[in-house]
């Protein structure tokens, strides 16, 4: 037994779960309808109450439609605006001017305590116009794409910063790019668009040595004034001791130094109460700085931030330190953006935005409830499985799944992570790590207990002989998620938070609960016995015997998905990576998107459907779809649908929904949704995950099993999607999501197999290498087995009833599922095999068989 306290242990577990659950609610979001009549001057005035059992109504003819787009709809059916029902102290207090605000205000408060991203709550989106700066004007239109990226990746950086890590930023043809955010609120919005605004321009300029002259000239006539040559006017405003006085600067034109040097900005108070910026330069503009400071004692230099004057301070000494300070009227929340905008980097334009649009869900309200049951049902296959297989030791198993999904669910409420479709993956592979623990545990207890030691011994000793393979496997996922929480982007970085998070809380149930329920157990039941079933005695199959058929399936299967792809070319990826055709409509009665895109797939065109409302007071609804004809069309109906694709969209639509009488509105081409340096920065994500993963396992094993092993990554990727493509898929976000939880799945079950080969070289003597790789591999036989079905329940449940939102991540996940238990078992440890370093006591012989004394896995 654990001879640490267990009262003190039960109480660190319960504090722990506590703060959790906390922090989760409520988890789930309040009735739409009655959040409405909170926020109505008179709840029970006839008119809310028909607009309520209206909107009841088009729900239930449609599942699929939200609650949000069932009243907007009523309201329109009835010509009504919801702002007129809307309590008075509510309109001021919210500035609520029409349905849309009134939306957001009911969205807002019947929120649960998890964000959902744009695919399941829907958000709003920026048209933003780039206008390059007049100084950069010739070079920014020599190579206008890459400062165009630029711009994106600057702007993603900002969002993240505040902990909005699922946006949608992409070119829009010409000179605009548009951005969707998970954000329903006019106070988000308002605090989206002050981040698009902020250039974060910083400059550093020398003021007139005879400042206070020049300006009283402009002071006595600020439009006659004619600044020296080389200077302009900037005029500031400054606070002290609660007073305002307005400053008067003659600076000069060109710059001294610009912002690109810093290396980091914060926020802080000054010995005033006043708020001001602490700025670090880099190493070369610390330099630089320390050089201007030098040269210029005496004199003050302005500090200009996107063109305004925040503060001029008087050089007194050169400052060689690398540090700066802007003083100015901030707010807290001003501060800290223009922090964030400084780090993150300033844009060589100005951006304006055009236009801003309230967008609905991606993924329809039927399909989210679809993934939800059928993950629930998932997870109750598992528990029952877990239950029926190992007896009492399952309920705690159970207790510990529960309790591991509960904390995931309070971290992402408590750290404001937005879930998403891929976050959801980080989830389901969390809870496969879990299970995996579990397994691992309870295998290495039977071990011991078949050996003949007592319960208490095989429960200490299965505890610390599983602890190095758990240990090894979630540290090597927690390296990917690190490397793409840096290097990712959007979804895939929510992606990595979620499956960060999930490390953690694997690590705290699976090896600190299990064994704090263990020892209850124990210490206040009658547990003397470990009863549980098993698949039977440990085969004895020469799986190395097996190489060349291995070899020839997995040489067969890599050479498909080349050929695949080489036939299929551009028709592999999906419009995420391609762009096509942007075309808006107008339309009489709302259609579901999941409906429309289904549809236009029929018909050879590949699609993305969304739903949008402007945001002018009188403004409409209209559909939007984003579309590209797949290779599969023939030559007529291409040259055809290119003429006018507007029109003969809308002529298929009409024919299909004549009640929604689409008309459509605008045409235009849009280029690749997924921009250049985000596939820049999954690859560099790529690279770093496998580099680091190398290194970790040549220092844990050797490098000879980290190669193995990084080989082994690639060929079920590989061969994963690969087998998604043959089947006619395409490579999108979510599949792209389903590759990393493939990484992840493949390379739990190959460390557990090295962990097993490298326990074996230490006990067994007098036997070849390729012998103890074989008892390795039938010893971890039983774990693989029960580790792969348990994912596997949750998969197919998902598969046929999850939706097709879902269907194409978790199709990859169930191919990459099947090939990662095949390589695990034939491929890694074949690759060790071939390739080992010679081991003492190991003995070189023809390879034998050996049978392990019991059944177990680790």
């Amino acid at each position: 037994m654990n001879k640490k306290p267990i009262i003190l242990r039960s109480a660190f577990a319960l504090l722990v779960l506590g703060v959790f659950v906390f922090s989760m609610y409520p988890l789930q979001e309040r009735n739409f309808y009655d959040t409405f009549k909170e926020i109505c001057a008179d709840p029970d005035n006839q008119e809310v109450v028909e607009l309520i059992a209206l909107a009841r109504e088009k729900k239930q003819k449609d599942p699929s439609m939200y609650d949000s787009v069932a009243l907007e709809s009523a309201a329109l059916d009835k010509g009504v605006s919801l702002d007129k029902y809307v309590k008075p102290i509510l309109i001021k207090s919210q500035k609520i001017s029409n349905s849309r605000d009134v939306l957001s205000l009911i969205r807002k408060n019947s929120a649960g305590s998890i964000r959902r991203g744009i695919d399941l709550n829907g958000g709003a989106e920026f048209l933003l116009e780039l206008i390059p700066d007049p100084a950069d004007k010739d070079k920014i239109n020599k190579d206008f794409n890459k400062y165009r990226d630029l711009a994106i990746e600057t702007l993603r950086k900002r969002l993240t910063q505040k902990n909005i890590f699922e946006a949608d930023i992409s070119p829009a043809g010409g000179r605009y790019i548009s951005m969707r955010v998970p954000i329903v609120t006019r106070e988000e919005k308002g605090v989206i668009e002050k981040l698009i605004k902020m250039s974060a321009k910083l400059q550093f300029k020398l003021v007139h040595p005879n400042n206070q002259a020049e300006a009283a000239k402009y002071m006595e006539d600020p439009k006659g004034y004619q600044p020296p040559e080389g200077y302009e006017v900037k005029v500031s405003s400054e606070t002290r001791n609660g007073k305002t006085s307005r400053m008067v600067y003659i600076v000069e034109r060109a710059a001294q130094m610009d912002g690109k040097e810093i290396n980091d900005a914060y926020p802080t108070m000054d010995q005033y109460g006043q708020r001001e910026i602490i700025l670090s330069f880099k190493p070369a503009g610390a330099a630089r700085f320390g050089e201007i400071t030098s040269n210029n004692v005496g004199r003050e230099l302005a500090i200009i931030l996107d063109g305004t004057l925040y503060s001029a301070p008087r050089i007194n000494q050169a400052i060689t330190g690398g540090n700066a300070q802007i003083t100015g009227n901030f707010s807290r929340e001003d501060a800290e953006n223009i922090s964030n905008a400084l780090v993150s980097g300033s844009v060589p334009f100005s951006m304006t935005i055009q236009a801003q649009s309230d967008i609905d869900p991606t993924i329809g309200a039927e399909t989210v409830r679809d993934g939800l049951y059928s993950g629930i049902a998932g997870m109750i296959l598992v528990m029952v499985f877990m239950l029926v297989y190992y007896l009492r030791s399952g309920v705690i198993a159970n207790i510990s799944l529960f309790i591991n999904a509960v904390l995931i669910l309070g971290a992402l409420a408590a750290f404001d992570v937005t879930l998403t479709l891929p976050g959801i993956a980080g989830i389901i592979l969390t809870i496969g790590m879990a299970v995996d623990a579990n397994v691992l545990i309870y295998e290495r207890i039977r071990e011991e207990v078949q050996s003949g030691k007592t319960i208490l011994n095989s429960i200490d000793l299965g505890f610390d002989r599983a602890y190095s393979a758990i240990f090894d496997s979630n540290i090597t996922t927690l390296f990917v998620a690190v490397i793409l929480l840096w290097q990712g982007t959007g979804a895939i970085k929510g992606f990595a938070i979620t499956l960060a998070i999930g490390v953690f809380t694997t690590l705290f149930t699976a090896v600190f609960l299990t064994r704090l329920l263990f020892d209850l157990m124990t210490r206040f039941t009658s547990f003397k016995k470990m009863r549980m079933l098993s698949l039977g005695k440990t085969p004895n199959v020469d799986f190395l015997g097996l190489k060349n058929y291995a070899l020839a399936f997995s040489f067969i299967m890599i050479i498909a998905t080349f050929v695949v792809i080489g036939v299929r070319g551009k028709d592999c990826l999906g419009i995420d990576f391609t762009g096509g055709t942007q075309i808006t409509y107008d339309f009489v009665k709302a259609i579901p998107a999941e409906q429309i895109s289904a549809f236009l797939d029929t018909k050879g065109f590949e699609n993305k459907v969304t739903y949008k409302t402007g945001s002018a007071v009188d403004a409409k609804k209209q559909l939007e779809i984003v579309i590209r004809e797949k290779s599969g069309r023939n030559k007529e109906q291409t040259a055809e649908a290119g003429t006018n694709l507007m029109e003969n969209i809308s002529r298929e639509l009409n024919s299909q929904f004549p009640d929604a009488r689409f008309k459509g509105e605008s045409q235009s081409t849009l280029g690749a949704l997924i921009g250049e340096t985000f596939m820049k920065s999954a690859l560099v994500s790529i690279v770093l995950s496998f580099a680091v993963m190398i290194l970790y396992m040549t220092f844990r094993f050797q490098f000879s099993y980290s190669i193995a092993g990084n080989v082994v990554l690639l060929h079920d990727v590989i061969i994963g999607v690969g087998l998604y493509l043959m089947c006619g898929g395409q490579i999108t976000m979510n599949v792209v999501a389903a590759a990393l939880t493939i990484v992840g799945i493949s390379i739990n079950d190959t460390i557990v197999t090295f962990d097993r080969v490298r326990e074996n070289l230490r006990l067994v003597r007098d036997k070849s290498y390729k012998d103890i790789i074989n008892l390795s591999v039938n010893q971890t036989l039983a774990r693989t087995i029960l580790t792969a079905s348990t994912i596997l329940m949750v998969l197919f449940m998902q598969l046929i009833f999850g939706g097709a939102g879902i269907r194409d991540f978790v199709a990859v996940m169930l191919f990459g599922q099947v090939i990662g238990t095949y390589s695990s078992i034939f491929i890694t440890n074949l690759i060790i095999s071939y390739w080992h370093k010679p081991v003492r006591s190991v003995k070189e012989a023809p390879a034998e068989i050996l049978v392990a004394p019991s059944p177990g896995a680790k």
